[in-house]
């Protein structure tokens, strides 16, 4: 990784986006078939050019190959030579699936086995191409460098593409500290700035010479960085219009008729890349400055409760409580539609697996939900919806709705038969698996049947929900969620011989250290020494440790429920909650836990 973290996760975040918006178009180029609109064909090649020069710019050798061969067949969608029927879009979608694969191992990606995927996209690519051009696909052509030690490897019928065009192509010399780093630019608005006076072919670091952006010295060294740009305008006007000098350009000569005689049709090719630093950074510093208001105000208010001032002390936490509540409302809320229609993308996959035609409507308007719930709630959706597909006694087109709006505070989810007539007599699913995890969020679900309205799955789910990020640990049979600020780090394979009791206390060593263990229940040291492993948590600056009987500890998002009657005089637990699976977990009480130890005097030194 050559660029420094900040440019690395704006890339992340940029690409995210793009291929979710490349994945909804391949959708609708598939149900447009060979009538299908050029301007949004060109709107996803341009996308993916995007994702590939990013790539490129970052030195990731396999995202820049793979995003590299699905830009080719999205070229040949362009030009009319290859149709957007199931097979070509389904090898697409996979493609698209390798590069989320990827971007989410952006520090690992090389150890990514993408070979499967490349020669399917190579084949396709191939098979639509005449014969005397076929070998452009696998044919790679060396374009030296002016150094005389690299040289780009660009497929012949990249190279092709823009010469048919009667493009010149061109050999850039940038130092990206001297034109980025000391300019206060960002390579990725460096990058867009040159994409406006051409095509970027592909780009390449003198990698032997540089390490990173974070590790040169400001102004002290050189980063040098060639980029392979085809252009419609004169070396001159290039020199004027990206202010170089003439050792910084160089025009490569390559003769058409040495690779094929013309035979494609011309498109343009543009792109764009939107990059927001300025925003970022402003809303970096809004955040900032809300921190610094509720840190003020949570000072007022244990000057209030320390002078037992407690009615305003109260007011003042439970104002700065409400302030949080709606600033993570603001910053966890999106679009439902801009989640849930990955559903279409999964009922489009399991269609084509399966032969069959159905068509799914999302119809939400601009009702946004928290993303970590939308989220939650594809899976179960998508398996309502495939039970709704089988149900259906037809041999034709199976069409299902989703439909939201929002009544009373909480947002109603409708999912039925557009033509109700599919269902021949009454018909309800076994929604056990699903049920459980839509009640995990706080949701009812209920079926309903009526002879002329067909099978109607309504979800109703609360508006306002509180969520905690936590761990989830079983401790005697019962489950349990820690807070994810809390839990510190987690240990396993322990070593019974590092368990002992002193005084009142149980004690674990753990690299000289004592962690004291809070007892759920009064056990002595052999019950602990059975235990699968140790989480160490901390409140404040005080740490303490939970002995689980599982290794399987894994982070997750819980929507809280009220508690209990029986539950509410149990100061160990501040909330319980659903799991996916229907078991109930407890959300425990950290303070209280770290209480418990300090009213347990103790002699010995602990962490």
């Amino acid at each position: 990784m050559l660029i420094d973290h900040e440019t690395t996760d704006i890339y992340i975040q940029e690409t995210n986006q793009s291929l979710a918006e490349i994945e909804q178009n391949l959708i609708l180029l598939e149900d447009m078939g060979a009538q299908i609109d050029m301007s949004l064909a060109k709107r996803v090649y341009h996308a993916m050019h995007v994702i590939r020069n990013g790539a490129s710019l970052l030195a990731l050798s396999k995202m820049k190959e793979l995003s590299q061969k699905i830009e080719n067949v999205l070229g040949l969608i362009c030009t009319n030579r290859l149709t957007p029927n199931p097979e070509v879009i389904n090898i697409l979608l996979q493609g698209i699936d390798h590069l989320y694969q990827l971007i989410d191992r952006i520090y690992s990606n090389d150890e990514m086995d993408i070979d499967e995927q490349s020669v399917l996209l190579t084949g396709l690519t191939s098979a639509v191409l005449p014969d005397n051009i076929k070998q452009s696909v696998t044919e790679v052509r060396d374009i030296p460098l002016p150094d005389g030690k690299h040289a780009f490897q660009i497929p012949e019928l990249n190279l092709i593409q823009v010469l048919e065009q009667g493009k010149n192509i061109y050999i850039l010399i940038f130092d990206l500290i001297k034109d980025v780093q000391n300019k206060n630019n960002t390579p990725f608005n460096f990058v867009r700035y040159i994409q406006q006076h051409g095509q970027i072919i592909d780009s390449m670091f003198d990698i032997q010479s540089v390490g990173t952006l974070e590790e040169q010295e400001y102004g002290s060294e050189e980063m040098p960085y060639f980029v392979l740009l085809a252009s419609s305008i004169s070396d001159k006007q290039l020199k004027k219009a990206l202010d170089l000098a003439s050792h910084q350009i160089q025009q490569v000569t390559i003769d058409l008729d040495d690779l094929i005689h013309p035979t494609t049709k011309q498109f343009q090719q543009g792109m764009t890349l939107s990059i927001a630093n300025q925003s970022r950074k402003t809303d970096n510093k809004k955040r900032v400055d809300l921190l610094n208001a509720f840190s003020c105000e949570l000072k007022f208010a244990m000057d209030c409760l320390s002078n037992q001032s407690l009615s305003v002390g109260k007011k003042r936490v439970q104002s700065v409580l409400n302030s949080l509540q709606d600033l993570l409302n603001q910053e966890n809320s999106v679009l439902a539609s801009k989640i849930l229609w990955k559903i279409g993308r999964n009922i489009r996959d399991y269609a084509y697996q399966s032969n069959l035609q159905i068509k799914f409507y999302l119809k939400c308007g601009l009702i946004k939900m928290d993303h970590r719930i939308l989220y939650r709630l594809i899976e179960p959706l998508t398996n309502i919806i495939i039970q709704m597909v089988r149900s259906a006694q037809t041999n034709t087109t199976v069409q299902i709705c989703l439909k939201m709006t929002t009544i009373d505070h909480m947002i109603h989810m409708s999912l039925s038969f557009v033509d109700p007539q599919v269902l021949k007599q009454e018909t309800y699913l076994n929604l056990d698996i699903a049920e459980k995890k839509i009640q995990a969020l706080s949701a009812e679900v209920k079926q309903s049947f009526e002879l002329k309205a067909g099978l109607n799955i309504a979800i109703r789910i609360p508006q306002k929900i509180i969520i905690i990020p936590g761990y989830h640990i079983v401790i005697d049979e019962n489950h349990y969620i820690v807070p994810k600020f809390n839990l510190k780090e987690c240990l396993t394979n322990l070593d019974p011989l590092k368990w002992r009791k002193e005084d009142s206390s149980i004690i674990f060593n753990h690299n000289e250290k004592n962690i004291r263990i809070v007892e759920l229940s009064n056990k002595d040291v052999s019950y602990f020494k059975n235990k699968q492993s140790l989480i160490v948590c901390e409140v404040g600056n005080k740490c303490f440790g939970l002995a689980t009987d599982s290794t399987d500890i894994f982070e997750m998002d819980v929507v809280c429920q009220p508690l209990g009657k029986q539950l509410d005089s149990n100061p160990l637990i501040v909330a319980n909650c659903l799991l996916d699976d229907g078991q109930i977990a407890f959300v425990l009480d950290m303070g209280f836990l770290l209480k418990m130890l300090d009213n347990n005097k103790h002699s010995t030194k602990t962490i």
